[in-house]
């Protein structure tokens, strides 16, 4: 615990002391020349053909750089031998891609470089998007669709102070949110780096990429959402529904409601008439009993 502790405050000292010093930098000539890509999975499944070609074009338009795919195995040595404090955290995840998203954090903040998701396609080198960043903007983070950052792809000098206060935000984000989607984007994932943007005080010293060039101009994507369980392809068909194919679809539910609405009231109106014909029937069968029964009655006073 004191070792936690301690090293906890090493990393608050010497992150104050680079807010300061990175404000004037430019990330060209600071950033280290490292790629990070990560394959975690607890199924020991190989990483799919379709992404051969993404991951390669990363090295072919950037051969001044070195590149690293991080394992399980090489994770959990590098969280044991540099951030064991995090170690339990990191193991207590639901799903990979939640350890592969804290991972990325990690691996940036302690390295430096950039970050790319398998299903990422670099089209230019990197070094051309760096020579456009503006000194003092020191880390580079997609924006994406439909709001918020993306974590596909990050390019960031070693130790900023926006990634030590993001992963001092992961364990208390740690919980499940009602659904694997949820869970995923809210704990770790792109709606827990847009919140955090949206906290964070240094916003001075984030280039946010617009989504023309980080679609468009610089990377590309091939088919992935390979974390996506039922409830991630949901929601993402829906959003991807054009508004006619909405309006259609709000009339087809309306309708159907209506629809309902009419059946369930002549349902009703035939369970209340079958309940008073039945009522009607048990009196008529009582009112018959008592007529016999005084008919009886009659008879035997005459004998």
């Amino acid at each position: 615990m004191c070792c936690w502790l301690l090293q906890l405050s090493t990393e608050h000292v010497q992150t104050i002391e680079d807010q300061g010093r990175i404000r004037n930098v430019s990330l060209k000539d600071v950033m280290p020349k490292r790629i990070h890509q990560i394959w975690t999975t607890t199924t020991n499944q190989a990483i799919p053909a379709r992404w051969d070609a993404s991951r390669k074009s990363w090295e072919i338009k950037n051969g001044n750089y070195v590149f690293t795919l991080w394992t399980d195995s090489m994770l959990n040595e590098f969280f044991a031998k540099e951030y064991h404090w995090f170690l339990g955290t990191y193991k207590s995840y639901y799903y990979d891609v939640q350890r592969a998203d804290a991972a990325r954090l990690f691996l940036l903040y302690h390295f430096g470089g950039v970050y790319s998701d398998m299903d990422i396609v670099c089209r230019r080198p990197i070094d051309e998007l760096l020579a456009e960043v503006k000194p003092g903007k020191t880390i580079i983070i997609p924006a994406t669709k439909p709001f918020g950052l993306a974590t596909d792809v990050i390019l960031v000098i070693k130790r900023h102070p926006f990634l030590w206060s993001a992963i001092l935000s992961l364990k208390s984000t740690n919980r499940w949110y009602g659904i694997p989607y949820l869970t995923e984007m809210l704990s770790t994932g792109p709606l827990f780096l847009t919140e955090h943007y949206r906290q964070y005080s240094g916003k001075e010293s984030v280039f946010i990429l617009p989504e023309q060039l980080y679609t468009r101009t610089y990377f590309g994507h091939v088919r992935g959402e390979s974390w996506h369980k039922w409830d991630g392809r949901l929601i993402w068909w829906l959003w991807t529904r054009s508004w006619k194919q909405w309006a259609i679809g709000a009339m087809i539910f309306f309708a159907s409601l209506a629809l309902f609405c009419v059946f369930l009231m002549l349902m009703t109106k035939c369970f209340i008439r079958y309940k008073n014909s039945k009522v009607c029937h048990t009196a008529l069968l009582l009112a018959e009993k008592c007529r016999i029964r005084r008919a009886r009655t009659s008879k035997t006073h005459e004998y």
